[in-house]
């Protein structure tokens, strides 16, 4: 029991760079708290009850919650493509009261205990009352309050439906303060990222206000210092914890976008937890991920009843699925991060379903090829311009030769009889670059697009049996890495001597294909078919247009590689 204590209370220790305060709690008698709530010098407890159970049999989920906390212990998705993966249990936290899933405080955070509170405890004793596998309720009551918090389950997918209603027994006005939350837990090792790929578990916070979606990530400067959390007020959408492929967000309910009202605080923080003995960077350490609704102070009169609603979402990002959360008020799609060049990604997101839906019949692997395909089409006239820069480059060899013998031992007298030459025939040096600077965006908003697309997450293609995760034979690095050398072999590295040529036909082929082991299959797919559309352009213009003086292999020749 000790070393649990440890374990999760090291990181208070005075090497911590985030000094986050401990949680200070104000127990009705009877409660029973977690070792991990035990103050230093204070005996330690036994085993605090686990609390009555109930099970929520929802749409695609299975969820367990219990009377300690009113919360969630587990979530389990039921689809088989989720249940057999690593992010099967949405509950992820270590199980304490403090971090269960959907947990209310009605006292303002840290507040001294006032004759005018309406609830006088942070944490006590639930009862569990009727549950039909479709809800739970649970109640509190003293001479003060009562308390009803019933959570259902949701009609749409991943959702449930949580109604806290206070009502204040006692002769006089009293104030509470409601606060609803939801946690995550990652370890170091589970968000760590491998050669190029961003771990799928890669962990951030958001609050997501009219048109505004505010993200933090672990390490953000706003968690290093008081008053640690990010708070965004007046919030009128989510507040949601988010990985790659899954999230889980809180949308309060009553409350209009754009209007004026008592709308809640979104707060959350990404916290360090690390034992005794550990760094805050090793691998089985790791973060609490903290995102709660914070609605403003109410005072009750006697007699007089409150209710405050939300929709609770636990579940994989699929797009219509977040299309439609809540009843779409919240645009629960914006959990999706598609990063720099979103704009550009959400139509490719459209394209990809598009032909999933009416040209593959549901082979998302197709689908892959498919939009490749019509891309490369789609960007031909841009390619075209490419190929005739490399053309009128070619066609100027000879004369570009004779300029590299006359001033082989003067480069600047070489650069101005190069620029003069270009002049005089109209040829743009760069013609072949910016075209290809202007495709840029797209190729890197569909990486991005076919790296976060939960539609592929443990779906099988080919050989793949899952489009989200690297190759698990290595046959498509090794064929990714083969085709890099087949183009630079078509299209050898100008101005190289025949050593350093040789040498980069074989080195970069082999980085290429050291990262790639470690990158999805849905990109790998990607990467082949747009290499193979890129051999074959270039195979059609050697043969329509050859280079002046030698063959594909002259290492003074300029291709185009798509």
């Amino acid at each position: 029991m000790l070393a649990v204590y440890w374990l999760l209370n090291g990181h208070k220790s005075s090497d911590d760079v985030q000094e986050v305060p401990q949680e200070r709690y104000v127990d009705s008698p009877g409660f029973a708290p977690d070792v991990l709530d035990v103050e230093p010098g204070r005996p330690t407890p036994g085993t605090p009850p686990p609390g009555e159970l109930c099970t929520l049999h929802g749409n695609r989920y299975e969820a367990d919650l219990s009377s300690r906390g009113a919360g969630i212990t587990h979530l389990r998705l039921t689809d088989a493509r989720y249940a057999k993966s690593a992010g099967a249990d949405m509950s992820t936290t270590p199980d304490h009261e403090r971090w269960r899933n959907l947990r209310t405080l009605f006292r303002v955070p840290g507040a001294p205990p006032s004759p005018d509170d309406q609830v006088q405890y942070d944490r006590f004793n639930w009862t569990l009352g009727q549950h039909d596998g479709k809800g739970c309720s649970f109640s509190y009551e003293d001479d003060r309050v009562r308390i009803v918090k019933t959570i259902a389950a949701g009609e749409r997918p991943f959702e449930m439906n949580v109604d806290t209603t206070l009502t204040n027994l006692s002769s006089s006005p009293k104030t509470h303060a409601e606060t609803i939350q939801v946690f995550a837990y990652r370890t170091n090792a589970a968000v760590k990222g491998k050669l190029g790929r961003v771990s799928p578990f890669q962990t951030g916070v958001e609050c997501a206000r009219d048109d505004d979606v505010a993200r933090k990530s672990k390490g953000d400067k706003i968690f290093r210092a008081q008053p640690f959390w990010f708070d965004e007020p007046l919030v009128d959408r989510y507040a949601a914890i988010a990985n790659y492929y899954f999230a889980q967000a809180l949308v309060p309910l009553d409350i209009a976008p754009g209007e004026k009202g008592e709308k809640p605080v979104c707060g959350v923080l990404v916290e360090q937890w690390y034992g005794a003995g550990q760094k805050a960077d090793d691998d089985e350490a790791g973060d609490i991920y903290h995102a709660k609704l914070e609605y403003p102070k109410r005072t009750l009169q006697p007699n007089e009843s409150t209710t405050y609603r939300q929709i609770a979402f636990f579940g994989p990002k699929e797009r219509d699925v977040l299309a439609d959360a809540a009843g779409g008020r919240p645009r629960l799609q914006d959990l999706i991060n598609l990063g720099t060049f979103s704009i550009i990604a959400k139509y490719l997101v459209m394209l990809i379903t598009w032909i999933h839906a009416h040209v593959t019949f549901g082979n998302w692997g197709l689908a892959i090829i498919v939009m490749t395909i019509g891309l490369r089409l789609a960007l031909f006239p841009l390619t075209w311009k490419q190929i005739q820069s490399t053309i009128q480059m070619r066609r100027l060899k000879p004369e570009i030769d004779v300029l590299n013998a006359k001033f082989k031992d003067d480069a600047q007298a070489k650069n101005l009889a190069m620029m003069e030459l270009w002049r005089k025939h109209k040829v743009n040096p760069l013609g072949g670059c910016l075209p290809a600077l202007v495709q840029m965006p797209i190729w890197f908003a569909l990486y991005a697009t076919l790296q976060t697309a939960v539609e592929f997450y443990h779906t099988q293609f080919l050989w793949f049996t899952d489009l989200s995760a690297p190759d698990r034979f290595f046959v498509l690095p090794f064929v990714l890495g083969l085709t890099m050398i087949v183009q630079q072999r078509i299209v050898p590295q100008q101005g190289m001597d025949p050593v350093q040529a040789k040498m980069m036909t074989f080195l970069m082929p082999l980085v290429f294909t050291v990262m790639m082991l470690f990158l999805p299959a849905a990109l790998g797919v990607y990467m082949l078919t747009n290499s193979a559309l890129g051999i074959t352009q270039q195979l059609a213009v050697e043969k329509l247009f050859p280079r002046a003086g030698g063959g594909a292999g002259s290492a003074a020749g300029t291709g185009v590689v798509g």
